[in-house]
C-alpha cells in the first residue's frame, strides 16, 4: 500500500524573499519621508504658537517677526524653509504669512523624493 501524497504548506523561498523586499522597500519609504512631514509639523506648530507668545506681543514690525521667527526655526534645526522666502503681509490687525517650500532627499541609489508643501496662516498682529 502507497503512502497517501501530502502537500507541503508554508512559503516557498522565492516567497520569503519577495515578503522580504517589500518589507525592506517600505521601511525605506517610512524612514525617509516620515522625518520630513515631522519637520513640516514643527514648522506648523511654531507658526501656530507663535501668536500666543509674550516676544510676539512685545513685536513691532514685520522685522521682529521675522527674527522671532527665524530664532524659534533655528531653535528646533528645521532646515526646509528659509525665513526670508516667507512672505508676511501686515494688513491692519492681521498677519498673514505665506509660503511654499520642497524638501529633496535621496531615497535609492539615483532616486530621491520631492516633497511640496504649502502654508498660509494668518495671525493678529499685537
Amino acid at each position: 500500500m502507497k503512502p497517501a501524497v501530502r502537500h507541503q504548506n508554508g512559503f516557498s523561498m522565492l516567497a520569503m524573499m519577495l515578503f522580504i523586499v517589500i518589507g525592506v522597500f517600505l521601511l525605506t519609504v517610512v524612514v525617509r519621508v516620515v522625518p520630513v512631514y515631522i519637520e513640516d509639523f514643527t514648522l506648523s506648530s511654531i507658526i501656530g504658537s507663535l501668536e500666543d507668545s509674550r516676544p510676539y506681543r512685545d513685536a513691532e514690525t514685520v522685522g521682529d517677526v521675522r527674527e522671532l521667527l527665524r530664532k524659534r526655526i533655528q531653535m528646533e534645526n528645521i532646515d526646509g524653509v528659509d525665513v526670508d522666502e516667507i512672505d508676511m503681509e501686515r494688513d491692519g490687525e492681521r498677519l498673514r504669512l505665506q509660503f511654499s517650500y520642497e524638501v529633496r532627499s535621496p531615497f535609492m541609489g539615483n532616486i530621491d523624493t520631492v516633497i511640496q508643501f504649502d502654508h498660509q496662516h494668518e495671525l493678529r498682529m499685537p
